[in-house]
């Protein structure tokens, strides 16, 4: 029994089982670090011990959509937002997942409810422009443009051509 117990007090890892929020906590950890498959092991442990966390499952989209995996990362960020609908970040980062995805309609409307629940997100009038541009909608990309240096957006003058 004492070769067990000092066997176990050896091993690198803990015993006890681990919080949702601790092990959200080691994968913000891991994706700080851009370790984004270790972070996305730990959040997806947490949501099955907390599945009704919003943020759980936006970070878990977050680091799916850093390693190129935006399908993946669209289903999270959904799952987030029937959670939390008013999650303005989630709508963000799923319209810049949808854009990487070539779906620009989609994208925008997502940074609209983005900027319908944060009027002040700099970020996602900035890619809402961008996107605008791409689609050929001049005056509207200018507008955002504009709105999102008003914001205090350090950007470089856009040039938007048809």
């Amino acid at each position: 029994m004492r070769i067990l117990l000092a066997i176990l007090t050896l091993l690198p890892f803990p015993l006890k089982a681990q919080t949702a929020a601790e092990l959200v906590d080691i994968g913000y950890k891991n994706y700080e670090l851009g370790d984004y498959k270790e972070a996305i092991e730990y959040f997806d442990e947490a949501a099955k011990l907390d599945s009704k966390n919003p943020e759980i499952f936006y970070l878990m989209g977050v680091c799916k959509s850093q390693s190129g995996r935006n399908t993946e990362a669209i289903i999270d960020y959904n799952i987030a937002l029937k959670l939390d609908p008013d999650y303005a970040e989630v709508h963000y980062e799923k319209g810049y997942a949808l854009f990487l995805l070539d779906q620009l309609d989609a994208s925008i409307k997502s940074f609209d409810m983005a900027i319908a629940l944060k009027e002040n997100y700099s970020e996602a009038w900035f890619n809402r422009g961008s996107i605008k541009c791409i689609k050929g909608d001049v005056k509207g990309a200018k507008a955002d443009w504009d709105r999102a240096r008003e914001l205090g957006a350090q950007i470089p003058e856009q040039e938007c051509e048809p």
